[in-house]
């Protein structure tokens, strides 16, 4: 994968400073979702507002970025309006990137201190949900962004444990999974649920039940 440019880096770091000035206005959004705000603060999260060049389609979205020990290595943009993306008229995308963003594993400052075991899970927010209780969890960004050479990342650890989501997506991530490492464990959510959905309903003992120590 290339590495991204100085001036690349400058404006990721500059978009990120500037877009979580304004985290406040996703407040009621993340309570809603169980993510507390200081722990959105201190991952980086903002709201688009005065949008960077390459931002202006992201203006009042949530701004994930893709934090590492170099700092911001890409950024992803999540709808908070109250509709269903799918049924907005014209280009609307629950989850949208600048065009050329690089697909990447989010998170993956948090494997630094993993031990002998790990999380993953189908998008930014789920990994966000098993952080903030404290297990090492990163996310890939949709079923279809599994890269071969993530085996790299994940073959060190005796258990690599897929939190799938309760659909097809979460099979397909499975399959694609499973025919990589050997060491990954599936770790099903019920139908039509994921990370999330099942930390509101059921709470973090329900999250860290299902992990097999």
């Amino acid at each position: 994968m290339p590495g991204l440019s100085k001036e690349q880096r400058r404006y990721l770091e500059r978009a990120t400073l500037q877009y979580a000035e304004h985290l406040g206005d996703a407040a009621e959004w993340l309570e809603a979702r169980g993510l507390d705000l200081e722990f959105a603060r201190s991952k980086g999260l903002g709201v688009v507002r005065n949008p960077l060049p390459g931002h202006e389609r992201m203006d009042g979205r949530l701004a994930i970025p893709y934090l590492t020990d170099a700092g911001p290595v890409a950024m992803v943009f999540r709808c908070l309006e109250p509709h269903n993306c799918k049924e907005v008229t014209g280009f609307h995308q629950k989850y949208d990137k600048r065009k050329g963003t690089e697909v990447r594993l989010y998170g993956v400052q948090v494997l630094d201190w993993a031990d002998e075991w790990c999380v993953v899970t189908e998008g930014e927010i789920d990994a966000l949900i098993w952080q903030q209780i404290g297990v090492p969890a990163v996310g890939i960004s949709g079923s279809e962004s599994w890269k071969e050479h993530y085996v790299n990342v994940f073959e060190d650890f005796s258990r690599v444990y897929l939190a799938e989501d309760g659909d097809n997506a979460g099979k397909d991530l499975w399959t694609s999974m499973s025919e990589n490492l050997t060491n990954v464990i599936r770790m099903k959510m019920p139908d039509g649920e994921d990370s999330n959905s099942m930390f509101l309903k059921a709470g973090k003992d329900y999250l860290l039940g299902r992990i097999k120590k």
